[in-house]
């Protein structure tokens, strides 16, 4: 039968993290289910901590014995942090009062503190190598943030609506909503309403993770429509602009599609853009000579 154990923290990492140095158990040795996100509540109320249920892989898998094995660690460590410190106060002996035994002595102590520091060394490599194969919460809770898009637009009129999760890389990732019935609603003028669909999910999605990622929320291949639409208006207004010989300002939009037309017109000489406002009304400005 597996044993369940189960721990709480601030963050969902957190209570991993309690949970892994209380079982001894590097995090590929056990299975994670996480049972609370944890929230941070409103202006500090309601806040809410992370539970999450820890089983070893090991059905033999003994806790106090693991406990033992951890002590035994910590006093071998106690024991190198002496060596370090006898090293340091031989450093401080005058050469004079040195004896020929002594300075064997020291020789040793020295080699002993080298090889300390190449096994820590070694340690840190082993613990990068552990955190770049530590899994994405993100992957492993798209079910959750599937099922939670997905109300929210069958709350919106859409019962047929279905949702596909797409990692992208770089902790990106897309969710593309789809449904056999009309999709204004779901994507609102220039997209406001798919952007706010946006904005809930990276809100929702925060709990599983306190590390970067962005989830792009899509439908009906909008963005890429858009971002057509908005490479070929940047063009279109860069020569409106040398045309008239003056300015030309875009309305307010988002950072990432202001980036859009940033990156169309990179390049093009004699062609400049600049941001102003304050956001959520900041635009462009095209300027061509």
């Amino acid at each position: 039968m597996e044993k369940e154990y189960y721990y709480i923290g601030a963050t969902v990492d957190e209570a991993i993290k309690k949970g892994l140095k209380d079982l001894a158990l590097s995090e590929d040795a056990v299975k994670i289910e996480v049972i609370e996100g944890g929230s941070t509540g409103i202006f500090g109320l309601f806040k809410k901590e992370a539970k999450v249920k820890l089983i070893p892989l090991d059905e033999e898998y003994n806790k106090e014995e693991a406990v033992v094995k951890v002590i035994e660690v910590e006093k071998k460590e106690e024991q190198v942090v002496k060596v370090e410190k006898t090293t340091e106060e031989i450093k401080e002996v005058k050469v004079e009062e040195i004896t020929e035994q002594e300075a064997h002595d020291e020789k040793i102590e020295i080699v002993e503190e080298e090889t300390v520091v190449e096994t820590e060394a070694t340690e840190t490599a082993e613990e990068t190598v552990k955190k770049a194969k530590r899994e994405d919460y993100i992957v492993k809770n798209q079910d959750r943030i599937v099922s939670y898009l997905q109300n929210i637009v069958i709350a919106m009129g859409y019962p047929d609506a279905t949702v596909d999760f797409r990692e992208d890389g770089n902790r990106h990732f897309t969710l593309n909503i789809k449904t056999e019935e009309n999709t204004s609603l779901i994507i609102g003028k220039r997209g406001v309403t798919l952007n706010s669909l946006q904005f809930l999910v990276n809100n929702f999605a925060k709990k599983f993770s306190s590390h970067y990622f962005r989830i792009e929320v899509d439908c009906d291949d909008y963005r890429e429509n858009r971002k057509k639409t908005l490479e070929d208006l940047a063009l279109n207004l860069a020569k409106k602009s040398k045309k008239i010989g003056k300015p030309v300002e875009l309305e307010p939009m988002t950072s990432i599609e202001r980036k859009i037309i940033h990156n169309a017109l990179t390049g093009i000489k004699n062609v400049e853009t600049e941001s102003r406002g304050e956001e959520p009304h900041r635009y462009l400005v095209i300027t061509a000579k």
